[in-house]
């Protein structure tokens, strides 16, 4: 018999296994259960208005040296341009935005690739508009995310979402002009409900 927990900020997790050898089977259970949110915050959209996505990760309890590394080999590995880095007020807690533009099961094939909060990572099955959501204004005593830094890329050849590199660069953000773009003009903001904590 074995069992393991896991718990995140968000959410815990548990895994049940046992056999029973007079039939010789195996059973695994596994369950999660995510806090029930109860906080309204303001965000932005991973969807372009042309049914792309752009990438988004949410980082808790994450070194920046390790995310850095690990947004450096997702750029090698899939050719990415650059990432916008930003921090939040809580310890190695940061958002990281690539504005390159894919099909919603590309997007999540990387996200699942990514050291992302669990919850986030598959958020886009439980979310009836199908879209990942990062904060960008405050959240009842913490502050808005700040931008951090850009991880610059050698990689400019996916077409990249004009609409959020124009929401970025009001958030005083210094987006590239290298490569290709598409011509979206609106972006999706979003009053959403989050976990109930004061973050994400």
């Amino acid at each position: 018999m074995k069992l393991e927990t896991k718990k995140g900020i968000n959410y815990s997790s548990f895994f049940f296994s046992f056999g029973l050898p007079f039939v010789k089977k195996k059973f695994n259970f596994r369950a999660a259960l995510y806090n029930s949110p109860d906080t309204w915050v303001l965000g932005y959209s991973s969807r372009t208005d042309q049914g792309k996505y752009v990438l988004f990760h949410d980082y808790d309890s994450l070194e920046l040296s390790d995310i850095l590394e690990e947004l450096n080999f997702l750029q090698k590995k899939h050719e990415l341009s650059d990432y916008y880095i930003f921090k939040l007020d809580r310890k190695n807690s940061f958002h990281a935005v690539c504005l390159d533009t894919f099909s919603l099961s590309d997007a999540y094939k990387i996200q699942k690739e990514t050291s992302s909060d669990i919850a986030f990572i598959h958020s886009i099955k439980n979310l009836r508009t199908k879209e990942w959501i990062l904060r960008f204004a405050k959240k009842g005593d913490r502050a808005a995310p700040v931008f951090h830094k850009r991880l610059i890329s050698p990689f400019h050849k996916r077409i990249k979402s004009s609409a959020h590199a124009k929401f970025l660069r009001k958030m005083s953000v210094k987006v590239s002009n290298k490569g290709l773009w598409d011509k979206c003009e609106f972006l999706h903001l979003v009053k959403y409900n989050t976990a109930n904590r004061t973050g994400d």
